[in-house]
């Protein structure tokens, strides 16, 4: 995790959780794994003695509490379980992101926060695979998608940060809406349709079995204690934050640097081993 997530994660913290710190809260961090040399975590900037912080991954390792069997049907996390999930530079790791947020969409309890990073620029980074990049419309399209209310995205395009400026990080925040008997066989259907899309067998059977019986899935969760809340355009007001510490000449002086430094990679680089 580079340092702008995890400033980002905590700008999330601060909007949208502040009135909450001594309420009982579930947090899951999707993709927690800390593999060697990361020293930033989201349980760090999620740190708190009244909240229960659930790290999950695909594999065991340092910061996992949760090994799922399958990385697109998180059978080890119950429905409605969580009041907050976490997730910060996976979606692009995630072959079929269509189906995480659909995971993350299931787990969340009504009123349920989700916050989501993920690069729309930077270098190959393959844990094991890397997949995509996200401009500013994707996670907006992904909250219809899942059935979420945007609160707020942003597309860092302005290298505001001092560090890991190449990643140029796209943020949201979404929120699981009430929903009522109908509209929890919609997500239920909808879930069972995305992870069909890849080919899933099993999620056909269940498509059937679900439209063949008459009894509506309810949640298994009570709602979350985070009201709805309205957006804090909190991601572009740190930007325009950090932005106003340094003069333009040093942020753009810093920017042609890292392109210079690309330039000298390149050159050193045999053409074979390059991955422009």
């Amino acid at each position: 995790m580079h340092l702008s997530a995890y400033d980002k994660a905590c700008v999330f913290r601060a909007a949208y959780l502040a009135a909450h710190e001594q309420s009982e809260l579930t947090v899951l961090d999707v993709g927690s794994a800390m593999v060697e040399g990361q020293d930033l975590a989201n349980r760090m900037a999620m740190d708190n003695p009244a909240w229960r912080i659930i790290g999950l991954d695909i594999e065991p390792g340092r910061n996992v509490d949760v090994v799922v069997a399958d990385p697109y049907d998180w059978r080890e996390v119950a429905s409605a379980s969580v009041d907050v999930v976490t997730c910060s530079e996976v979606f692009e790791h995630a072959e079929y992101f269509w189906i995480t947020i659909l995971e993350i969409a299931r787990v969340l309890k009504p009123n349920g926060l989700a916050f989501i990073t993920s690069p729309g620029g930077g270098p190959r980074h393959r844990f094991p695979v890397d997949c995509w990049r996200f401009y500013d419309d994707a996670f907006p399209a992904l909250a219809r998608y899942a059935g979420l209310n945007l609160l707020e995205a942003q597309m860092q395009w302005v290298p505001a940060y001092r560090k890991g400026i190449q990643w140029r990080d796209s943020s949201a925040v979404m929120q699981k809406p009430e929903r009522d008997a109908a509209g929890t066989l919609e997500e239920t259907l909808r879930q069972s349709i995305g992870r069909s899309l890849r080919g899933a067998r099993p999620a056909l059977a269940e498509l059937q079995a679900l439209l063949a019986s008459p009894a509506l899935p309810a949640a298994e969760g009570g709602s979350s204690p985070l009201r709805p809340q309205e957006g804090q355009n909190a991601f572009a007001a740190r930007e325009a934050q950090l932005l106003a510490q340094g003069s333009s000449l040093l942020i753009k002086t810093r920017l042609v640097l890292r392109q210079l430094r690309e330039i000298r990679r390149i050159v050193a680089t045999p053409l074979r081993d390059l991955h422009l």
